[in-house]
Protein backbone atom coordinates (compact mmCIF):
# COMPACT_ATOMS: atom_id res chain seq x y z
CA UNK A 1 0.00 0.00 0.00
CA UNK A 2 0.98 3.60 -0.52
CA UNK A 3 0.59 5.12 2.95
CA UNK A 4 0.57 8.67 4.26
CA UNK A 5 1.36 8.98 7.98
CA UNK A 6 0.65 12.37 9.52
CA UNK A 7 2.58 12.87 12.74
CA UNK A 8 4.95 10.11 11.70
CA UNK A 9 7.81 11.49 13.83
CA UNK A 10 5.81 11.16 17.05
CA UNK A 11 5.90 8.31 19.55
CA UNK A 12 3.25 6.08 17.98
CA UNK A 13 3.81 7.50 14.50
CA UNK A 14 7.51 6.62 14.39
CA UNK A 15 6.76 3.07 15.52
CA UNK A 16 3.96 2.78 12.96
CA UNK A 17 6.18 4.11 10.18
CA UNK A 18 8.88 1.54 10.88
CA UNK A 19 6.28 -1.24 11.13
CA UNK A 20 4.70 -0.33 7.78
CA UNK A 21 8.07 -0.13 6.03
CA UNK A 22 9.15 -3.47 7.51
CA UNK A 23 5.92 -4.98 6.13
CA UNK A 24 6.80 -3.78 2.63
CA UNK A 25 4.53 -0.72 2.35
CA UNK A 26 5.50 2.61 0.81
CA UNK A 27 5.36 5.43 3.37
CA UNK A 28 5.29 9.22 3.23
CA UNK A 29 5.48 11.10 6.54
CA UNK A 30 4.25 14.64 7.18
CA UNK A 31 5.45 16.08 10.50
CA UNK A 32 6.50 19.51 11.73
CA UNK A 33 8.49 18.09 14.70
CA UNK A 34 6.68 20.46 17.06
CA UNK A 35 6.13 18.08 19.97
CA UNK A 36 7.65 14.69 19.24
CA UNK A 37 11.06 15.39 20.77
CA UNK A 38 12.50 13.66 17.69
CA UNK A 39 14.48 15.26 14.88
CA UNK A 40 14.44 12.46 12.30
CA UNK A 41 12.42 9.48 11.11
CA UNK A 42 13.22 6.14 9.48
CA UNK A 43 15.51 6.84 6.51
CA UNK A 44 13.44 4.59 4.24
CA UNK A 45 10.43 6.94 4.21
CA UNK A 46 9.73 10.08 2.24
CA UNK A 47 9.78 12.81 4.88
CA UNK A 48 7.89 16.07 4.41
CA UNK A 49 8.76 18.60 7.09
CA UNK A 50 5.68 20.71 7.57
CA UNK A 51 2.09 20.78 8.78
CA UNK A 52 -1.14 19.41 7.38
CA UNK A 53 -2.40 22.98 7.69
CA UNK A 54 -0.32 23.72 4.56
CA UNK A 55 -2.51 23.36 1.46
CA UNK A 56 0.50 23.00 -0.84
CA UNK A 57 1.82 20.05 1.18
CA UNK A 58 -1.56 18.34 1.18
CA UNK A 59 -2.10 18.94 -2.53
CA UNK A 60 1.27 17.43 -3.37
CA UNK A 61 1.36 14.45 -1.03
CA UNK A 62 -2.19 13.22 -0.42
CA UNK A 63 -2.87 12.24 -4.02
CA UNK A 64 -2.24 8.65 -5.13
CA UNK A 65 -2.25 7.28 -1.55
CA UNK A 66 -4.18 4.14 -0.68
CA UNK A 67 -4.60 4.98 3.00
CA UNK A 68 -3.95 7.84 5.41
CA UNK A 69 -2.91 7.13 8.99
CA UNK A 70 -3.78 10.33 10.82
CA UNK A 71 -1.76 10.73 14.03
CA UNK A 72 -0.81 14.43 13.84
CA UNK A 73 -2.24 16.20 16.88
CA UNK A 74 -1.48 18.59 19.71
CA UNK A 75 -1.59 16.30 22.69
CA UNK A 76 -0.73 17.58 26.17
CA UNK A 77 -3.89 17.81 28.28
CA UNK A 78 -2.58 20.46 30.68
CA UNK A 79 -1.69 22.79 27.82
CA UNK A 80 -5.09 22.25 26.21
CA UNK A 81 -6.68 23.63 29.37
CA UNK A 82 -4.34 26.60 29.47
CA UNK A 83 -4.77 27.48 25.77
CA UNK A 84 -7.63 25.60 24.08
CA UNK A 85 -7.85 27.37 20.71
CA UNK A 86 -4.72 25.84 19.07
CA UNK A 87 -6.01 22.39 20.00
CA UNK A 88 -9.31 22.91 18.18
CA UNK A 89 -7.48 24.47 15.26
CA UNK A 90 -4.96 21.65 14.88
CA UNK A 91 -6.82 18.56 16.05
CA UNK A 92 -10.20 19.39 14.52
CA UNK A 93 -9.91 21.94 11.71
CA UNK A 94 -6.64 20.60 10.29
CA UNK A 95 -8.27 17.16 10.37
CA UNK A 96 -11.09 18.57 8.25
CA UNK A 97 -8.52 20.04 5.84
CA UNK A 98 -6.97 16.59 5.52
CA UNK A 99 -10.37 15.04 4.79
CA UNK A 100 -11.05 17.71 2.17
CA UNK A 101 -7.74 16.93 0.46
CA UNK A 102 -8.64 13.22 0.50
CA UNK A 103 -12.02 14.04 -1.03
CA UNK A 104 -10.37 16.19 -3.69
CA UNK A 105 -7.94 13.47 -4.75
CA UNK A 106 -10.19 10.46 -4.31
CA UNK A 107 -8.33 8.85 -1.38
CA UNK A 108 -10.86 6.53 0.22
CA UNK A 109 -9.48 5.30 3.56
CA UNK A 110 -8.27 6.93 6.78
CA UNK A 111 -7.22 5.39 10.11
CA UNK A 112 -7.58 7.97 12.86
CA UNK A 113 -5.71 7.96 16.16
CA UNK A 114 -8.30 9.00 18.71
CA UNK A 115 -8.18 8.77 22.50
CA UNK A 116 -9.92 7.30 25.54
CA UNK A 117 -10.13 10.96 26.59
CA UNK A 118 -13.32 11.18 24.53
CA UNK A 119 -15.21 9.42 27.36
CA UNK A 120 -14.38 11.93 30.09
CA UNK A 121 -15.36 10.69 33.55
CA UNK A 122 -16.78 7.24 32.75
CA UNK A 123 -19.94 5.91 34.34
CA UNK A 124 -18.47 2.41 34.59
CA UNK A 125 -14.95 1.10 35.18
CA UNK A 126 -14.85 -0.94 31.95
CA UNK A 127 -15.64 1.22 28.95
CA UNK A 128 -17.42 0.15 25.77
CA UNK A 129 -17.26 2.12 22.55
CA UNK A 130 -20.96 3.05 22.78
CA UNK A 131 -20.69 4.45 26.31
CA UNK A 132 -21.39 8.20 26.73
CA UNK A 133 -18.81 10.58 25.33
CA UNK A 134 -18.45 13.58 27.65
CA UNK A 135 -14.89 14.95 27.37
CA UNK A 136 -13.75 16.96 30.39
CA UNK A 137 -10.86 18.85 28.76
CA UNK A 138 -10.27 20.52 25.39
CA UNK A 139 -7.87 17.79 24.23
CA UNK A 140 -10.49 15.07 24.68
CA UNK A 141 -13.12 17.29 23.08
CA UNK A 142 -11.01 17.88 19.97
CA UNK A 143 -10.21 14.19 19.55
CA UNK A 144 -13.90 13.34 19.76
CA UNK A 145 -15.05 16.21 17.55
CA UNK A 146 -13.35 14.77 14.48
CA UNK A 147 -15.15 11.43 14.80
CA UNK A 148 -18.62 12.69 13.68
CA UNK A 149 -16.85 14.42 10.79
CA UNK A 150 -15.30 11.09 9.78
CA UNK A 151 -18.77 9.52 9.86
CA UNK A 152 -20.17 12.33 7.70
CA UNK A 153 -17.35 12.05 5.14
CA UNK A 154 -18.00 8.32 4.88
CA UNK A 155 -21.77 8.58 4.45
CA UNK A 156 -21.66 11.52 2.05
CA UNK A 157 -18.35 11.09 0.21
CA UNK A 158 -17.45 7.41 0.59
CA UNK A 159 -14.24 7.92 2.60
CA UNK A 160 -13.97 4.85 4.82
CA UNK A 161 -12.64 5.58 8.28
CA UNK A 162 -11.68 3.81 11.47
CA UNK A 163 -11.25 5.66 14.75
CA UNK A 164 -8.92 3.91 17.21
CA UNK A 165 -9.39 5.15 20.76
CA UNK A 166 -6.07 4.58 22.50
CA UNK A 167 -5.72 4.09 26.23
CA UNK A 168 -2.30 4.45 27.92
CA UNK A 169 0.26 3.61 25.25
CA UNK A 170 3.85 2.96 26.35
CA UNK A 171 7.08 1.60 24.93
CA UNK A 172 10.22 2.51 22.96
CA UNK A 173 10.23 5.72 20.97
CA UNK A 174 8.41 7.94 23.44
CA UNK A 175 10.32 11.23 23.26
CA UNK A 176 7.45 13.52 24.24
CA UNK A 177 8.55 16.94 25.45
CA UNK A 178 7.72 17.92 28.08
CA UNK A 179 7.32 14.40 29.46
CA UNK A 180 3.85 13.89 30.96
CA UNK A 181 3.26 10.14 30.64
CA UNK A 182 3.91 7.98 33.71
CA UNK A 183 5.91 5.06 32.34
CA UNK A 184 8.62 7.03 30.48
CA UNK A 185 8.90 9.36 33.49
CA UNK A 186 9.27 6.38 35.80
CA UNK A 187 11.77 4.51 33.62
CA UNK A 188 13.96 7.60 33.22
CA UNK A 189 13.77 8.27 36.97
CA UNK A 190 14.62 4.65 37.82
CA UNK A 191 17.65 4.68 35.53
CA UNK A 192 18.92 7.84 37.28
CA UNK A 193 17.99 6.58 40.79
CA UNK A 194 15.51 9.42 41.15
CA UNK A 195 12.12 9.17 42.92
CA UNK A 196 9.11 7.69 41.14
CA UNK A 197 6.01 9.79 41.75
CA UNK A 198 2.78 7.99 42.66
CA UNK A 199 -0.69 9.30 43.50
CA UNK A 200 -3.46 7.73 45.60
CA UNK A 201 -0.97 5.25 47.03
CA UNK A 202 -0.73 3.62 43.62
CA UNK A 203 -4.26 2.20 43.98
CA UNK A 204 -5.55 3.60 40.68
CA UNK A 205 -6.25 0.95 38.05
CA UNK A 206 -5.43 1.96 34.50
CA UNK A 207 -5.19 0.31 31.13
CA UNK A 208 -1.75 0.11 29.52
CA UNK A 209 -1.03 -1.17 26.02
CA UNK A 210 2.36 -1.65 24.36
CA UNK A 211 3.08 0.47 21.31
CA UNK A 212 3.78 -2.50 19.01
CA UNK A 213 0.29 -3.81 19.73
CA UNK A 214 -1.12 -0.38 18.85
CA UNK A 215 0.65 -0.15 15.48
CA UNK A 216 -0.49 -3.68 14.66
CA UNK A 217 -4.08 -2.53 15.28
CA UNK A 218 -3.55 0.32 12.82
CA UNK A 219 -2.48 -1.95 9.99
CA UNK A 220 -5.25 -4.46 10.69
CA UNK A 221 -7.77 -1.61 10.53
CA UNK A 222 -6.37 -0.50 7.18
CA UNK A 223 -6.54 -4.03 5.80
CA UNK A 224 -9.88 -5.18 7.19
CA UNK A 225 -12.17 -2.26 8.04
CA UNK A 226 -14.87 -0.91 5.76
CA UNK A 227 -17.41 1.87 6.26
CA UNK A 228 -17.10 3.87 9.48
CA UNK A 229 -15.98 2.06 12.63
CA UNK A 230 -14.72 2.82 16.13
CA UNK A 231 -12.58 0.64 18.39
CA UNK A 232 -11.03 0.81 21.82
CA UNK A 233 -7.33 -0.06 21.74
CA UNK A 234 -6.09 -1.00 25.18
CA UNK A 235 -4.73 -3.81 27.26
CA UNK A 236 -8.20 -4.76 28.41
CA UNK A 237 -6.88 -5.56 31.89
CA UNK A 238 -6.68 -3.23 34.90
CA UNK A 239 -3.15 -2.60 36.20
CA UNK A 240 -2.69 -0.75 39.47
CA UNK A 241 -0.03 1.92 39.29
CA UNK A 242 1.63 0.25 42.28
CA UNK A 243 1.81 -3.05 40.38
CA UNK A 244 3.40 -1.28 37.42
CA UNK A 245 6.00 0.23 39.76
CA UNK A 246 6.65 -3.18 41.33
CA UNK A 247 7.01 -4.79 37.89
CA UNK A 248 9.42 -2.04 36.87
CA UNK A 249 11.46 -2.75 40.00
CA UNK A 250 11.62 -6.44 39.11
CA UNK A 251 12.56 -5.86 35.46
CA UNK A 252 15.14 -3.13 36.04
CA UNK A 253 16.69 -5.06 38.93
CA UNK A 254 17.20 -2.24 41.39
CA UNK A 255 15.47 -0.69 44.36
CA UNK A 256 13.09 2.11 43.45
CA UNK A 257 12.55 5.32 45.38
CA UNK A 258 8.76 5.76 45.46
CA UNK A 259 7.21 9.05 46.50
CA UNK A 260 3.45 9.05 47.11
CA UNK A 261 1.93 12.48 46.45
CA UNK A 262 -1.48 11.55 47.84
CA UNK A 263 -4.75 12.48 46.18
CA UNK A 264 -4.98 14.12 42.77
CA UNK A 265 -8.42 15.37 41.80
CA UNK A 266 -9.79 14.48 38.39
CA UNK A 267 -8.20 11.03 38.20
CA UNK A 268 -10.73 8.21 37.82
CA UNK A 269 -10.08 5.29 40.17
CA UNK A 270 -10.49 2.69 37.41
CA UNK A 271 -10.25 3.23 33.64
CA UNK A 272 -10.13 0.07 31.51
CA UNK A 273 -11.01 -0.63 27.88
CA UNK A 274 -13.54 -3.20 26.79
CA UNK A 275 -11.73 -4.63 23.76
CA UNK A 276 -14.28 -7.28 22.81
CA UNK A 277 -15.30 -5.42 19.63
CA UNK A 278 -11.81 -5.14 18.14
CA UNK A 279 -11.05 -8.71 19.21
CA UNK A 280 -14.14 -9.95 17.35
CA UNK A 281 -13.95 -7.76 14.24
CA UNK A 282 -10.20 -7.56 13.63
CA UNK A 283 -8.95 -10.62 15.50
CA UNK A 284 -6.71 -8.27 17.48
CA UNK A 285 -5.67 -8.52 21.08
CA UNK A 286 -2.60 -7.41 23.02
CA UNK A 287 0.37 -9.73 22.67
CA UNK A 288 3.00 -8.00 24.81
CA UNK A 289 2.77 -8.52 28.58
CA UNK A 290 3.67 -5.70 30.96
CA UNK A 291 7.02 -7.12 32.09
CA UNK A 292 8.12 -7.74 28.50
CA UNK A 293 7.00 -4.27 27.41
CA UNK A 294 8.84 -2.62 30.28
CA UNK A 295 11.98 -4.60 29.38
CA UNK A 296 11.89 -3.23 25.83
CA UNK A 297 11.22 0.28 27.14
CA UNK A 298 14.14 0.19 29.56
CA UNK A 299 16.44 -1.12 26.82
CA UNK A 300 15.38 1.76 24.58
CA UNK A 301 16.24 4.45 27.12
CA UNK A 302 19.51 2.70 27.95
CA UNK A 303 20.73 2.13 24.40
CA UNK A 304 20.96 5.28 22.31
CA UNK A 305 17.25 5.73 21.53
CA UNK A 306 16.90 3.28 18.63
CA UNK A 307 13.51 1.81 17.89
CA UNK A 308 13.47 -1.99 18.22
Amino acid sequence: MKCLVTGGAGFIGSNLTKYLIDKGHEVTVIDNFSSSGRQKVDSRVELIKGSISDDDILNEHVSSKDVVFHLAATGIIKKSIEDPYPYFENNLMNGIKLLEAMRKFGVKKIIYSSSSGVYGEPKSSVIKEDDPKQPINPYGATKYALEPALSAYYHRFGIESTSLRYYNVYGPGDEQYPVTRAIPKWVKAAIKDEPIILYWGGRQKKDYVFVKDVVRANLLAAEKCTGFSVYNVGGGQPQTMLKIAQTLKKVIGKKLIIKDMGERLGDPEVLVADISRIRKDLDWEPQVELDEGLKYTIEYYNSGRKLP
